[in-house]
């Protein structure tokens, strides 16, 4: 198996899901993610968490606020749930619910190693896509897996929106739009403003500009409304909030004390990093 430098990052958001564990005041859980990683991982988690805190926060509040949408998309009668570029989650494990079905889509060999690890613990392995989600035919792809496609799905589209060129983004969700009849898509993204450096908060541009730097990434696209959504393709918009307001909701007074002692940079950033959540109409 050869996992490139894209894959590779599901080793290290592994490492932060994994510490999380061995927090006195935990965000959430996740006690499968160590199955994942070695000390070099670890390790490695430990130094992003300690020297790019902005960074590390966003990757733990973006965590506990996907899985908030899970948990409500399934109260709410969601029966499938696709992870979009899924490297090493296992919400399948942690939200699992009578009559819920997962499905898994990543490069081949994220997938194999995932499901290599599982089968050595004994634990259930999801129907999985493996694939480049911009290139195959997903939906067909889905569906040969066993995705129904006239059943409510949810897909999960975590740390990807901002990877891609816009016109991707769009092109992407009008061909989901095609072929499936009724589905949710839950995003994380960031302010165009804060990605061309025209927003007005200092900070904020330049701890984005830290996090490239740290993760050796370029952000490509942002958007500063989610009407884009409701006009380039057929949807329409149920909700979007700040990564951080929904970390205060979720953990109360004590957010600050989860967050790290540097929290003014992690609110500096979590307050244009957001969470969409649209419907196909």
């Amino acid at each position: 198996m050869t996992i490139n430098e894209i894959g590779a990052t599901a080793f290290l958001i592994a490492g932060v899901r994994a510490l999380e564990e061995g927090r006195d005041t935990p965000l959430f859980s996740d006690p499968y993610a160590s199955l994942f990683v070695n000390d070099e991982w670890l390790v490695r988690a430990q130094k992003l968490l300690d020297v790019h805190v902005a960074v590390g926060d966003a990757i733990r509040l973006r965590t506990m606020a996907l899985n908030r949408t899970v948990e409500d998309e399934i109260a709410r009668g969601v029966r499938q749930i696709v992870t979009l570029g899924c490297g090493f989650d296992m919400r399948q494990a942690i939200h699992a619910s009578e009559g819920v079905r997962f499905f898994d889509m990543d490069q081949p060999a994220v997938l194999e190693f995932k499901a290599d690890v599982l089968g050595k613990a004994g634990l259930p392995v999801c129907p999985a896509v493996a694939g480049d989600y911009l290139e195959i035919d997903l939906p067909a792809r889905l569906s040969e897996a066993g995705l129904d496609r006239d059943v409510q799905t949810l897909f999960v589209w975590e740390g990807n929106t901002m990877y891609l060129p816009g016109d991707r983004v769009f092109g992407f969700l009008g061909g989901l739009c095609d072929q499936i009849g009724r589905f949710r898509v839950g995003f994380d993204y960031l302010l165009k403003r804060v990605l061309d450096g025209t927003y007005e908060d200092a900070q904020a541009v330049a701890v984005v500009r830290d996090v490239q730097k740290a993760m050796g990434v370029v952000f490509q696209t942002g958007f500063d409304s989610l009407e884009q959504f409701e006009t380039n393709v057929p949807f329409r918009i149920i909700k979007t909030r700040k990564i951080l307001e929904i970390g205060i909701r979720r953990a109360g007074s004590k957010t600050n004390e989860r967050l790290a002692s540097t929290a003014s940079l992690s609110r500096a950033f979590a307050g244009i990093y957001r969470l969409g959540l649209i419907e196909r109409r």
